[in-house]
């Protein structure tokens, strides 16, 4: 079933939640300033499954309720699919240049649905019975899911058991279901969806097996707290003007999800104390999201070379030959990372569950490929901008009758070209260099020493070694 954006938001505003921003509680978060547009970036999603130039890449035909279903829903069950993920993580980040919000909700579905295959075969369970009653549940309300993985840790150098909640745990089990302890950090969009996948952040030992559990909670259950990101870029959403933010879509949005005591179902828990089983889950979670992860870089990228090109072409520069290398540069580093993606995608192998997963080592190069990327390309965007990114008058000093016509005159570039419009690009490469995306790009799918060791777990150097003693006779 695909519903539109008024639905999903008519469906929102019926929850109660329990939020905070900047240290108050908020009763109207679906019209708050600082959430407003999480909600509008997923309505997006539900605008654009509805558009019929877009179908094909938004949506997807379900294996389970036999009609089509929006594909962050949809389980990757043929190497097109996968591939069209993507294509689709890339197509959201290029009309959004901020986080769509359901991706770690759909990448969290597909690596539970392969190990919870594998436990039911083996252990004789019934979870990926459940999830699969719930993948149904999900498709036919056309919900929207977060993800949610990232555990506080608390001292790292103590594993789970031995600092009690820094990493949410089973505290009781019932006979109708599970109570939980503990918060999830960094989580994208969380307070602006239907309800969240929850699962472990590390492989787990036997005596960690009470952080062992993974399972789906609505959002607004009781005793689950939602505190927002607070920082300078949110606070200019409370200023007037229509575009001084820069991004009408809002800088990424995450929240502390703090669980104080929720009780969970059964029919909602897909992993409950199976401690060998969370390594797998976790591998198969990264592998996935590093994937769909580089082709959200390549598609910031993409609005990070617009800006560029723009600001350049408003400067009267455009043509200038250092300008155009520094261009060509994020290109290159913006489609060798999309391309080392599509190659994990090409070369994905197929689990006993169904599920096609990447090509891991492909999968974990791309991750790289892409922070460095984005990085580099916000640099050059620095450079060509100039320091204006950062010490541009605000929307409200050209609007004001006193001042208004010196700011037009000593702010405009090419003669032809509205200051206005030089300022709005102004603003919204201000957004790229001062906002958190940068950090994001380092740490989603795992700080850069993760993937870098699966890499060299991956790469078989020893086949390497014996490749060049046959070559020399050794």
């Amino acid at each position: 079933m695909l519903i539109g954006k008024g639905d999903y938001v008519n469906r929102l505003s019926k929850k109660s939640l329990r939020v905070y921003v900047n240290g108050e509680r908020v009763e109207n978060f679906v019209e708050h300033p600082n959430i407003k547009p999480i909600i509008d970036s997923i309505g997006l999603t539900y605008e654009l499954a509805q558009a019929d130039e877009y179908r094909e890449l938004t949506t997807a035909h379900s294996q389970f309720i036999d009609e089509p279903v929006n594909r962050f829903l949809h389980i990757y069950t043929t190497k097109e699919d996968l591939l069209a993920r993507l294509k689709l993580a890339r197509f959201y980040s290029q009309r959004l240049a901020t986080c769509n919000y359901r991706c770690v909700g759909s990448d969290a579905l597909n690596a539970l649905y392969t190990v919870t295959y594998e436990m039911d075969e083996a252990l004789g369970t019934e979870y990926h019975k459940r999830l699969v009653e719930y993948i149904k549940y999900a498709q036919r309300n056309d919900l929207a899911l977060s993800g949610a993985l990232t555990d506080v840790k608390g001292d790292r150098s103590k594993k789970p058991h031995e600092q009690d909640d820094m990493y949410l745990k089973i505290v009781e089990k019932r006979s109708d279901g599970i109570v939980v302890k503990g918060a999830k950090a960094h989580q994208s969009g969380a307070v602006a969806v239907d309800e969240t996948i929850v699962m472990p952040t590390i492989a787990l030992k036997e005596e960690d097996k009470a952080y062992a559990v993974a399972f789906a909670v609505p959002a607004g259950a009781e005793g689950l707290i939602y505190v927002m990101q607070n920082n300078a870029f949110e606070a200019k959403r409370r200023e007037d003007g229509e575009w001084e933010f820069g991004n009408p879509y809002g800088v990424r949005g995450t929240c502390l999800m703090i669980f104080d005591n929720v009780f969970i179902p059964w029919e909602r828990v897909f992993m409950c104390e199976e401690y060998k089983y969370a390594a797998p889950l976790v591998g198969n979670f990264a592998n996935i999201h590093r994937y769909v992860g580089s082709g959200c870089k390549a598609g910031f990228i993409d609005t990070i070379i617009g800006a560029a090109e723009l600001m350049a072409d408003y400067n009267g520069v455009l043509n200038a030959s250092h300008i155009q290398a520094k261009i060509t540069e994020m290109i290159r580093g913006c489609e060798g990372c999309y391309a080392c993606a599509l190659a994990a995608g090409y070369e994905a192998q197929q689990t006993k569950s169904g599920v096609w997963l990447p090509h891991g080592l492909y999968s974990n190069v791309s991750k790289l490929l892409g922070f460095t990327a984005i990085g580099d390309a916000i640099v050059y965007l620095a450079d060509i901008a100039g320091g204006i990114c950062v010490t541009c008058p605000s929307e409200r000093d050209l609007k004001n009758p006193e001042i208004g016509r010196y700011i037009e005159h000593y702010l405009r570039g090419r003669e032809d070209v509205p200051t206005e419009a030089r300022m709005k690009v102004i603003k919204f490469i201000e957004y790229w260099m001062a906002g958190p995306h940068e950090g994001g790009a380092v740490h989603g799918g795992g700080s850069p020493i993760t993937p870098n060791l699966f890499i060299k777990r991956l790469a078989n150097v020893k086949e390497k070694v014996e490749l060049v003693k046959e070559l020399l006779k050794l």
